[in-house]
């Protein structure tokens, strides 16, 4: 059993091939497991991080150790009648879970995992109806101990089994982050059990770590098998190994190269099996290579279509699970082949390599980023967000106010604001926003909205019709996850982002322990703080602030795109 690549790039082999020249050069392998930041860039600045941050090249051999011990500890929690998980993490602490129960699943008797990286109160709600406390463990994972959404619900949920009984809150919370972190000295104190995970590792890049071994291990599947997966791949991408014999390395240096020739949109296909691995990947490259002005902008889930419907701007990369069906997608990828778009097809044999599939794309990741010369291992512009957001607290606890704009583009039924021309209904704003764009521009939907599966349906068709009108990437995120993942390319990445924020207002609420705001207050000040930040960097932006029938406003909105 093994991972294949299959290379259809025509005419860009020339980019591959000179890439390999020049990595073979610069020592990329062997720099990388020397913590030698010098192959990503000159700035000792840089360097300092990067040393900092690869902690990651050794973990599948380092954390295959843990497996018996984590499966123990699943196997104690069956006993203990445990038939949900929660999942509280964003960004690199939520995604990796959350693509290993919707490709694995779980085993007969072990609970099922639910991923909350929202603030949403109507979305908090639901699980809260999906769900019996007393029966749910509750994973806290956060590298910093402070991640405001994680801390947040966190509170919100050990108060809510603390009121039913002490220890079963005890019992039924456990934590996952870095030494010394304010959550490891409370989660020691309050919590059943505390996992350290190991500094040196960057979040998106912490899918092998405690991060994601752990809820891998409670899902009741064969960690041991998942990480001997991902040791082989290590294997392959050791120092002594040449980058042409690292499928790995070959296919980050075509994307960095592709990229640096102006092909920069990595658009993400997979067959069924493997149908939210892109979501991962999706954060992984944009948060990686977005920024100083570059980046490779992941466009993920959208439906095929023909090539007149693709700027000259995209590589394509299908990954499939050996046995599923996906033979229109497949159809459609030799005619974009035919048509001289780069193909790169990944094929694995067994789910269980996935373990090693991600392992390979940080590999490749970190080669893209060598190939542009970034740092894959900072994100300068997810603070801004953050800050924007505390900035938009701070005021509303001294005016009781939380505002996109002093006055709204268009006020109704919706409002609208923005930093484009106005116009007498939605429509002529929406006008004003897509028309004219040019053919290497990218559409970014940020959705404030629960995430449901009505909800998912509807974006995907405004994906559809969006793309349909202006045949430019268009990409769909949920808010606020996305501001630890794709927000960093949205506001550091090519400077050719259209935006198009949806906002709608929960009808549910509820308090945060120990805070003066509420989740919807939270929620909405992140919508905000996204929007303002967007906005300062002179960016085409426009917020949609929905009223309480969201779901019909959605339809008519994509009624209009038409």
């Amino acid at each position: 059993m093994s991972i294949k690549y299959y290379f259809e790039i025509g005419k860009n082999q020339k980019t591959l091939s000179e890439g390999l020249e020049r990595v073979s050069g610069n020592q990329l392998l062997k720099k990388m497991w020397q913590k030698d930041g010098s192959v990503w860039t000159d700035d000792p600045r840089h360097h300092i991080v990067a040393a900092n941050r690869l902690g990651w090249l050794d973990l599948p051999s380092k954390m295959h150790g843990e497996s018996e011990a984590l499966e123990n500890f699943a196997e104690s929690k069956v006993y203990r009648k445990i038939t949900h998980i929660v999942h509280l993490g964003m960004g690199g602490s939520s995604l990796a879970p959350e693509v290993f129960y919707r490709t694995f699943g779980n085993a007969a008797d072990y609970p099922e995992l639910i991923v909350l990286d929202s603030t949403d109160p109507d979305y908090i709600d639901d699980i809260l109806k999906r769900i019996d406390l007393k029966t749910t463990l509750f994973i806290v994972a956060s590298k910093s101990g402070t991640t405001v959404e994680t801390h947040s619900l966190a509170e919100f949920f050990y108060e809510g089994l603390s009121r039913i009984d002490t220890e079963i809150a005890a019992n039924h919370f456990i934590a996952i982050t870095d030494p010394g972190t304010v959550l490891q000295t409370e989660g020691e104190q309050k919590y059943g059990k505390v996992f350290i995970n190991p500094s040196d590792i960057g979040g998106r890049y912490s899918a092998l770590s405690y991060f994601g071994i752990v809820p891998f291990a409670l899902l009741g599947k064969d960690l041991t098998r998942f990480l001997e997966k991902a040791h082989e791949e290590e294997k392959k991408c050791g120092p002594e190994m040449l980058p042409k014999d690292c499928d790995a390395v070959r296919l980050g240096v075509l994307l960095g190269g592709l990229a640096e020739a102006g092909i920069n949109k990595l658009t993400i296909q997979t067959s069924p099996s493997l149908s939210t691995v892109g979501w991962w990947i999706e954060q992984l490259v944009a948060e990686s290579t977005g920024k100083d002005g570059k980046g490779i902008l992941p466009v993920n889930g959208a439906e095929l279509t023909t090539p007149s419907f693709y700027s000259r701007d995209r590589v394509f990369v299908y990954m499939k699970l050996h046995g599923d069906i996906g033979l229109d997608k497949e159809e459609k990828l030799k005619v974009l082949m035919s048509s001289g778009f780069p193909v790169v097809r990944i094929e694995i044999d067994d789910v269980y390599e996935l373990g090693g599939l991600l392992y390979q794309w940080e590999i490749a990741t970190a080669a893209a980023a060598s190939m542009m010369r970034i740092d894959p291992f900072d994100e300068p512009n997810v603070q801004e967000s953050k800050d924007n957001t505390k900035r938009v607290l701070n005021n509303f606890k001294s005016t009781g106010k939380i505002e996109f704009d002093a006055s709204p583009l268009f006020d109704g039924e919706v409002k609208v604001y923005g930093n484009i021309a106005a116009s007498s209904d939605v429509q002529g704003i929406l006008s004003n926003l897509l028309t004219g764009r040019k053919a290497d521009d990218y559409l970014a939907v940020m959705a404030y909205l629960p995430r449901l599966q009505k909800v998912d349906e509807l974006l995907s068709r405004l994906q559809a019709e969006l793309r349909d009108r202006l045949k430019i990437p268009v990409t769909i995120g949920y808010g606020p996850r996305f501001l630890h993942s794709t927000g960093q390319f949205h506001k550091g990445g090519t400077k050719n982002g259209i935006f198009l924020q949806l906002v709608h207002q929960p009808e549910k609420d509820f308090a945060i322990p120990g805070e003066s705001y509420t989740f919807s207050n939270l929620f909405l000040a992140q919508a905000v703080g996204d929007y303002l930040s967007l906005k300062s960097k002179e960016k085409p932006v426009v917020s949609i602030v929905l009223g309480g029938d969201f779901y019909r406003q959605l339809e008519e909105i994509i009624g209009k795109i038409k």
